[in-house]
């Protein structure tokens, strides 16, 4: 996978918004990227993400290096929603297979939107379970299962409202393409995966 590195001129072709899908590509150092499928590999590296974007610049206990510095200035760049309010959360697609012809599980969403998105749909679940372990000491009651089915179905929709999507001024939109590292101990087994880079490109057709 080629990821061209950020230039004025990439971001002045896209038109800011605060929704973006996710996909995560891996390599052995100096190998091949592969895309990833496997849904708890992807949900780590999202993690890695997520926590990247959220940390504070002003706590001395997430001190960033310029890869990390590098990759919050290009989302400030491209989504406006984060350069305003930098905070993100993650969303699981687990209502679909494909998106677009390629398979997508993992969206980012920005900004004020991410307060938004929590009141309206996340804490609702929360709510639901809480009351279910009270009264039934199970938490899946029917009010949390249908809490959770609303927030797949429009936690979906949400994250692909094309007026909320990251896209080019001729409305095609954008994926944020992440790049990590596989980092083995001395055994040779996988102990992390180091962020490498990330870059916006268009969605295949």
């Amino acid at each position: 996978m080629n990821i061209q590195s950020i230039n004025s001129q990439h971001t002045q072709k896209l038109n800011f918004k605060s929704t973006y899908p996710v996909v995560h590509w891996v390599a052995e150092t100096n190998g091949s990227y592969a895309k990833v499928s496997n849904l708890e590999l992807v949900k780590k590296l999202q993690g890695k993400v997520i926590r990247m974007l959220n940390k504070l610049l002003k706590d001395s206990k997430t001190k960033m290096d310029v890869t990390e510095q590098n990759f919050r200035a290009y989302i400030g760049a491209c989504d406006v929603s984060y350069r305003n309010n930098p905070v993100v959360r993650s969303f699981y697609n687990r209502t679909e297979s494909s998106l677009g012809g390629f398979s997508q599980v993992s969206y980012i969403i920005s900004g004020e939107d991410v307060e938004l998105f929590e009141n309206y749909l996340a804490k609702n679940i929360g709510k639901a379970k809480s009351k279910a372990r009270e009264y039934l000491s199970n938490p899946y009651s029917p009010e949390a299962i249908e809490a959770i089915k609303l927030y797949n179905n429009e936690g979906l929709r949400f994250v692909k409202n094309l007026k909320k999507q990251i896209k080019d001024k001729n409305g095609t939109p954008y994926v944020l393409h992440t790049k990590f590292e596989i980092v083995r101990n001395t055994l040779g087994k996988i102990k992390d995966y180091r962020f490498i880079d990330a870059r916006f490109l268009p969605v295949k057709k």
